[in-house]
């Protein structure tokens, strides 16, 4: 962080922000011992008493909080000014912010970003794994993976999977109900729904009937608000569920649940990379979209949808 600032102050800062002195000195390729005596010459210097250790954990005082904020962000703003200058000779550096549903994150994004930061050292990613959609104007961010593309006209989306809407249950399940072949046939099932939980909107099933989709909402008693728990109870036996294939893509490939009614299954949207439209983009920004676009195949979680046939 800021080679050319304080490096008591950068000592600090880190420090808060990873939460204890071996992190920090990790971090800056240095010892904890020497992040500490770096924070005691900015409490001497101030005459305050920055941070409070324990054995347990580090917090900040009140005048630990007090610098920290009015520290954090001019301090951001050096790095990128270094960021520029290494930029401007070809290398690939400086803050990269991501934002991803947790999954995404969790299963794709990681191996990706360890990949990218092989190739390239010097980047440093803040990655935001939320399930809430980012605002690029009030939230510092970079990229953005969603389902859809971008509310936002003045953010370019690209599609980067196809993501099919799967209707499954586990087999067990099926032996005991049977297995529906339309739309129709739900009124003889239990269907697990799910409600969105920022708007407590109920998810209306949807079915790809003679080139038109239909949205049908089906009987049951089970609501759900989060997928895993959703998932999780239609593998558990309780009924059967409607998901995308990108959250259903272990399950259907381990066999846990198995696709029905796959001529009707539609695809209603796809994984999209969002980022501003913006003319000098950072190098480190253009270097990430073009290595996801070259490393996530159009259809890497379209295929789930054909796991129980092979």
């Amino acid at each position: 962080m800021a080679r050319h600032a304080s490096p008591a102050l950068a000592a600090f800062i880190v420090a808060a922000d990873l939460g204890s002195f071996v992190a920090a000195g990790r971090a800056l390729g240095i010892s904890a011992a020497a992040v500490g005596q770096n924070v005691k010459r900015l409490e001497d210097q101030f005459g305050v008493k920055l941070i409070t250790r324990t054995t347990r954990k580090m917090s900040l005082t009140p005048d630990g909080v007090l610098l920290y904020q009015r520290a954090r962000a001019p301090l951001r703003e050096l790095d990128e000014i270094d960021a520029l200058f290494d930029e401007s000779r070809g290398v690939v550096a400086g803050l990269l912010r991501i934002t991803a549903p947790k999954r995404f994150a969790r299963k794709t994004l990681v191996p990706l970003i360890s990949k990218f930061r092989a190739a390239h050292p010097k980047v440093e990613i803040d990655l935001d794994a939320s399930d809430a959609v980012r605002d690029f104007v009030d939230d510092p961010v970079d990229v953005a993976f969603r389902h859809g593309p971008a509310a936002d006209s003045t953010m370019i989306s690209r599609p980067i999977s196809r993501l099919p809407i799967l209707t499954v249950a586990a087999p067990e399940y099926l032996a005991k109900r049977g297995r529906p072949n339309h739309p129709q046939d739900l009124v003889d099932h239990e269907c697990l729904r799910f409600r969105f939980l920022s708007s407590r909107e109920v998810w209306l099933w949807a079915f790809e009937i003679d080139g038109e989709i239909e949205r049908v909402d089906p009987p049951g008693g089970l609501l759900f608000n989060d997928p895993e728990t959703l998932l999780e109870a239609a593998a558990a036996g309780l009924g059967l569920t409607q998901i995308d294939t990108y959250y259903g893509a272990e399950h259907l490939e381990d066999g846990r649940l198995v696709s029905v009614m796959e001529q009707f299954a539609p695809t209603l949207f796809d994984l999209h990379l969002s980022y501003p439209n913006r003319e000098n983009m950072p190098l480190r920004v253009r270097r990430f979209i073009d290595f996801v676009l070259s490393e996530i195949p159009r259809d890497c979680f379209a295929k789930a949808r054909n796991a129980n046939a092979r």
